[in-house]
């Protein structure tokens, strides 16, 4: 059963780097496999949103109801508990919850300042999700601002002209 007149609020649900040491937001991550069921059940759902899920993020975005709906859903499917999220996650509504993404898209959410291998693992959860049928117009139109964004920032700005990852600047470092 579709349940889209729900689906009203716009949503950022996650857990990184800020809030949450490796090993928890290692619960909250998805397997290939488990992002593939969870994306599944959402469609089922009705929601539109996506999910990116690297070794420093987990953040599910898109419509609910409310937020709780997501954490569920990414909980069902990840190895993390309801109750620790609640202590550990980030949770934006409407602006905010855009304003997160474009955070991650520029580089500015990452632990390297700049670090813009996290908008080819945008591109690659979003084109998963539209895969799916879990992206409308405006996920659509969010997603091309977005990526719009990165560009000008990376061409536009000296953000990304030193160290790209933490692993190469553990190497550096070293």
């Amino acid at each position: 059963m579709s349940e889209n007149h729900l689906h009203t609020n716009f949503y950022n649900i996650g857990v990184n780097y800020h809030k949450a040491d490796a090993h928890t937001r290692g619960k909250y991550s998805l397997s290939k496999e488990n992002q593939q069921l969870f994306l599944s059940e959402a469609s089922e759902l009705g929601y539109k949103l996506f999910v990116l899920s690297t070794c420093n993020r987990t953040e599910v975005s898109g419509f609910a109801e409310h937020p709780y709906q997501l954490i569920k859903l990414l909980c069902k499917y990840s190895d993390g508990d309801i109750e620790e999220f609640a202590k550990i996650s980030n949770i934006y509504k409407g602006k905010e919850a855009v304003n997160q993404l474009f955070r991650i898209g520029t580089g500015l959410e990452s632990q390297i300042l700049g670090d813009y291998e996290i908008v080819g693992q945008m591109k690659i959860a979003f084109k998963q999700a539209k895969k799916a049928g879990l992206v409308n117009s405006y996920l659509e139109r969010l997603m091309n601002l977005i990526l719009q964004a990165s560009k000008k920032v990376k061409n536009e700005t000296q953000i990304s002209s030193g160290t790209t990852s933490v692993s190469y600047a553990a190497i550096k470092y070293i």
